[in-house]
Formats: structure tokens, sequence, C-alpha cells
């Protein structure tokens, strides 16, 4: 009986000695952060990121990238071993905050094929061809391989980019065209044209006036839309576990689904109970609250560009088709530049409701005259929708396999 006691107490006493033993060494053996769980955050030490300027530095240009994290004190260990270094090779430090700057920390796991395991790890460091995971490692590795580095000299890889490519210009041009001819925007800028001219037919100038506040009214709501997609598309490939072949992949098999709908209209107009156009449903109610604006108190010009607005707001389900490829398509660029492409994007969308306008003002045509050739056209339209947006992602699949 009093062996059996010892024996459980005996065993007690070993396994906790065992686990303080494996906690006590996870500790020490531990070299990264989770940026992700928030470990290692007690740290309120900031990390320098300032450049490196020392004079007497031996040796061809050496460039690193350190993902890093504010309050983790593995990085502060790396980042002071890399600037020590610095005082005597020539070392650039390439610093991507994993917290504040996640798009390009994005670009750079995915371009070195980061383990999925060590995404949300810092500090992690890239250099050449190859990369390393925590402070020990890596010091353990530029110990071993700084000399070598600093005879041949290392240039990182371009990741990401700032400008947008002449295949990418492309799509997003032909992405636009498609917009440009939706049916949808044709139909309530003939009705709002018409209801220029009943108003005041004399007045010819009205009808000019009213068809560009429209349009820039549909403008600078879409652009609005179009920010907001893509600081939207961002923060979800920010946190989600995706690769850029998969997220391409994901919106080409979109686009051609878009392609497919719109060719089904062509072929068998309404077919399976709906159109790529507004909700047959929702289309008296857009109508008719353009009809109150331009029959109230702001009619005329600036009830032109508020009808722009809401009509944008009904035309939503109907045109972010293409649209939400072309934000997918600019979600690497920078903020500042993907919203210039936005504008060059609704520049080519708007632009056929200004030729309709000018046309109709200069008499080349009459608004009788463009209702009919939508209603005659409108089948037609869709083809042409419909070849482009499967063109557009038959394009984006041979980027993604290499091919173009």
């Amino acid at each position: 009986m009093v062996r059996n006691v010892l024996d459980k107490k005996y065993f007690i006493i070993t396994a906790v000695l065992v686990l303080c033993f494996v906690v006590l060494a996870s500790a020490e053996n531990s070299t990264t952060c989770n940026v992700l769980s928030g470990s290692c955050t007690t740290n309120t030490v900031s990390i320098n990121t300032t450049a490196i300027n020392a004079t007497g530095r031996v040796g061809k240009p050496i460039q690193v990238a350190l993902i890093y994290a504010q309050g983790c004190p593995h990085c502060e260990a790396l980042n002071s071993y890399l600037r020590n270094l610095s005082l005597k090779y020539n070392i650039d430090i390439t610093y991507i905050n994993a917290v504040t700057n996640q798009s390009v920390a994005y670009d750079y796991l995915s371009y070195y094929n980061v383990s999925k395991s060590d995404w949300g790890s810092v500090p992690i460091l890239f250099l050449n061809k190859t990369y390393c995971v925590g402070d020990t490692t890596c010091e353990a590795f530029l110990s071993k391989n700084i000399t070598a580095l600093s005879a041949t000299g290392n240039k990182l890889p371009k990741v990401g980019s700032t400008t947008i490519g002449k295949v990418t210009a492309l799509e997003i041009t032909g992405l636009a065209l498609v917009d440009s001819i939706n049916p949808c925007a044709f139909a309530v800028l003939i009705f709002l044209l018409s209801t220029l001219f009943m108003r005041d037919p004399t007045k010819r100038y009205k009808i000019l006036l009213g068809g560009i506040a429209f349009a820039m009214g549909i403008f600078a709501f879409y652009i609005s839309i179009g920010v907001l997609l893509l600081l939207g598309i961002k923060s979800v490939l920010a946190i989600a576990d995706l690769k850029n072949i998969y997220v391409y992949a994901i919106f080409g098999v979109f686009t051609i689904i878009l392609g497919i709908l719109n060719l089904k209209d062509y072929f068998n107009y309404g077919s399976l109970g709906f159109v790529m156009e507004v909700p047959r449903r929702l289309r008296p109610k857009m109508l008719g609250t353009i009809d109150k604006i331009m029959l109230g108190k702001i009619a005329s010009i600036p009830g032109a560009f508020i009808a722009g607005v809401l009509v944008t707001a009904f035309l939503l389900p109907c045109i972010t088709g293409p649209y939400f490829v072309a934000g997918s398509l600019l979600k690497n660029l920078p903020l500042s530049t993907a919203v210039l492409w936005l504008g060059y994007y609704n520049f080519l969308f708007v632009l056929p409701m200004f030729i309709i306008t000018a046309l109709v003002y200069l008499s080349f045509t009459s608004v009788e005259k463009a209702s009919q050739f939508r209603e005659k056209n409108i089948k037609k339209l869709h083809l042409i929708a419909g070849i482009m947006l499967l063109a557009v992602g038959i394009l984006i699949f041979l980027q993604i396999f290499g091919i173009f």
C-alpha cells in the first residue's frame, strides 16, 4: 500500500518536472512572434527602422527585406544584429511592418513561397532567393554566409509593383468597355434626356448640361464605390490565407461566368428567369424616382446629377460584375495609383453617355432614335459584352499559367 502511494507520488513529480522542462525548452527555443495571435507584444521598445549611413563599410551591397512587428523582442534582436553587421558590411535593409503594411508582406510571402505555417510569424528575413524565420535562425545563417554575400553582393528581386502591366491595362480597358455598353445605363440616360426635352423643348442646352450632370453623378458615385471595393479586397486578402494565383483564378472563373450569362441573353433573352440588366421589378421604382426628382424643386441640372447618383445605386446589381473583377486586378497597387486607374475605368464607363448626349444636342440623332437603337440592338450589346468578358477571363488564366 505504502509502495503504491510512493509510486504515484514519484509519477506525479516526474510528470511535473517533464512538463516544466518542456515549457522552459519551448520558451528558450521560441525565436518568433505571431502577429495573428498577438504573442510577444509585451516589449515596448520601438524597433529602429531609420536608414543606415555608416561609413567605411566593406564589400558589395547586400539587400535584405525584414518583416517585423513593433513590440516583438525577436524582431528587435534580429534588427539589432543586422544593424551591428551594417557597421562593417554594406547591408541595405528594407523594413516591412507585418501589421501596417500587410499587402507588401503578403507579396513577399507569396513570392518566396513561405510555408503557410509561418504566415503571421515575425521576424522573417528575405535575401536573394531564400528566406529565414526567427532571430536565432537568421543570425546563424548570416554569421555563416556574410563573407560570401559581401564578396558577391545580393540584390532583392522585384516583388510586387507600383505600376500596372500592359496586359492588366488591356484587361481594365476591356472590362470598362463592357460596362460602358451596358443596356441599363443607356435606358436610364435616354429616359432622362427625354424628360429634359419634354420640360424645355426650346432650351436644348439643358439637354447637354443635364446629360453631362447625369454622367458626372454616375462617375462620382461609381468611383466612390470603387474605392470602397478596393479597400475591402485589400482588407480581405490581408487576413485571408490565399495566394495570388488562387485569387486570380477565382476572378477568372467569375469573369467567364459573367461572359456566359451575357451570351445567354443574346441567344435566348430572358431565359432562366433573368437578364444581365437591372432586375425588372426594380425598373418602375427607378424610373419613378428619376421622374420625381426631375419634376421636383431640384429639377434640371442638379436633379440630373442626383439622378445619376441614385440610378447608380439601382444599377449596382447589373454593373458591378466587371467592376469587381477590375478591382481585383488593381488590388496589389498602392491605393493612390489604383484610384487613378479607377478614374480611367470610370471615364470609359461614362464616355458613351457623353457621346449620346452630344449627338442629341447637336441634332445628329433624336431621343426617339436613340431609344429605338437601344431596343433594336440590346441583344447585340449583350453579345459584345459576353465576348469581351470571356476574352478577359481567358486572358487571366493565360497569365496564371504563364502563357501570356
